[in-house]
């Protein structure tokens, strides 16, 4: 999985995918020598902060988002840059997407340059939303990003919690469903992300692998 160069990330809106894409991107940003960040959020993107162009500069990492955020401009005034850095291959490229169908048809409308064989889907999972508390939820959404975006999710990323709230029962209880998903579709888990404040105390096996986070993006606001 890390070996790939393009990694896209995408999930039902409030899953968390915004958190899990930067802190991915920061723990790449540890072994790779040239890490890109792409904003392809066009409906709620973070780089409206400053403090968010911060976190990632201070890891060496280059912020790319779009220039019309937020109005009726579509997405062509980005075409240049996404394609420079799909084409560059000394770069790995993190791309956060917008939730749910109409967020992955930004991935859509650069399908034909994105190279299969170099990039992953990911899909975030927050089994604490409502649209995605039970399996059949999850695979509806799944189904209308695989559409949108013209290409297979290849993993499954388990980010369940309940915010500040969020018990070690949680935590379990959120890594059942993600294994309940993978098992209805086939699709394997990359992780589980917790934040490292409740790893502390969590006596479990997680089976899979753990992705430890910080709150980055309670920084940027």
């Amino acid at each position: 999985m890390q070996q790939k160069r393009i990694h896209i990330f995408t999930g039902h809106y409030g899953s968390g995918k915004s958190e899990v894409s930067l802190n991915f991107a920061i723990s790449r940003s540890k072994t790779a020598k040239k890490i890109v960040f792409a904003d392809l959020d066009i409906i709620n993107p973070y780089f409206r902060s400053s403090a968010a162009v911060n976190i990632l500069k201070k890891n060496g990492i280059v912020p790319v988002s779009t220039k019309y955020a937020n109005t009726n401009v579509d997405i062509p005034a980005l075409t240049g840059e996404i394609t420079q850095y799909l084409k560059d291959s000394g770069a790995v490229l993190i791309i956060d997407t917008g939730g749910d169908d109409a967020g992955a048809k930004v991935i859509g409308r650069y399908r034909n340059e994105i190279p299969v064989s170099d990039s992953l889907l990911y899909f975030v999972v927050n089994c604490f939303r409502p649209e995605t508390r039970t399996v059949e939820g999850v695979v509806k959404i799944l189904e209308e990003i695989r559409i949108s975006s013209r290409i297979d999710v290849d993993y499954i990323i388990n980010n369940s919690h309940l915010m500040d709230k969020t018990t070690e029962h949680d935590i379990i209880a959120g890594c059942e469903f993600a294994r309940d998903v993978s098992a209805r579709t086939g699709i394997p888990i990359a992780f589980h992300s917790v934040m490292k404040e409740n790893l502390k105390n969590i006596k479990h096996d997680f089976q899979e692998p753990i992705f430890p986070m910080e709150k980055y993006m309670n920084a940027a606001f």
